[in-house]
């Protein structure tokens, strides 16, 4: 059970911050204990989420040390696998709801390395690619920005230049 004002990451809404913890008053939620969350980077809103939710991942946030191993790791992390190309946003899906940080670096590694292939054939990026692409960065940003006590613009920063460096050894 997380206490108030632990930080997690909470399904598609990425970071929150647990505002409280127990049962809603007044809404006729029959004593069922639910967390009340603040979402860190959008506007307005809480979030109402019981406390023994299965449906929706709920994690803590990655911890400083998490972190800088997951970004330590980024060479040994994989693209994400699509092996259908007409199966590509459920892969997308799948690897964004997973809650997970490496599959989320995992596919921005696919929508990169597929961005390039397209540019160099003359395309654009597809509207799926840059949709979950803002996901993934909005999600994984967010939560190395907590993570480190930085703001997401710096996280984003610091992911750039590392995912750059490796880009850089691969070349």
């Amino acid at each position: 059970m997380f206490e108030k004002g632990a930080y997690v990451v909470h399904g598609s809404n990425g970071v929150c911050r647990v505002e409280s913890v127990g049962p809603l008053v007044g809404m006729g939620a029959g004593g069922k204990d639910y967390y009340t969350l603040t979402p860190l980077y959008s506007n307005g809103g809480k979030i109402f989420s019981p406390v023994d939710n299965m449906r929706i991942v709920m994690r803590p946030v990655l911890t400083k040390k998490e972190a800088q191993e997951l970004l330590s790791r980024l060479s040994d992390l994989t693209e994400l696998e699509v092996p259908d190309e007409k199966k590509r946003e459920d892969a997308y899906k799948q690897a964004f709801y997973s809650g997970q940080c490496e599959n989320l670096v995992r596919m921005l590694k696919a929508i990169h390395a597929r961005g390039e292939l397209r540019s160099a054939q003359g395309k654009r990026a597809t509207a799926s690619d840059e949709r979950y692409m803002h996901m993934a960065e909005d999600c994984l940003f967010g939560e190395l920005a907590v993570s480190f006590g930085i703001s997401r613009e710096e996280a984003k920063e610091e992911f750039v230049r590392r995912f750059g460096d490796e880009k850089d050894s691969l070349d």
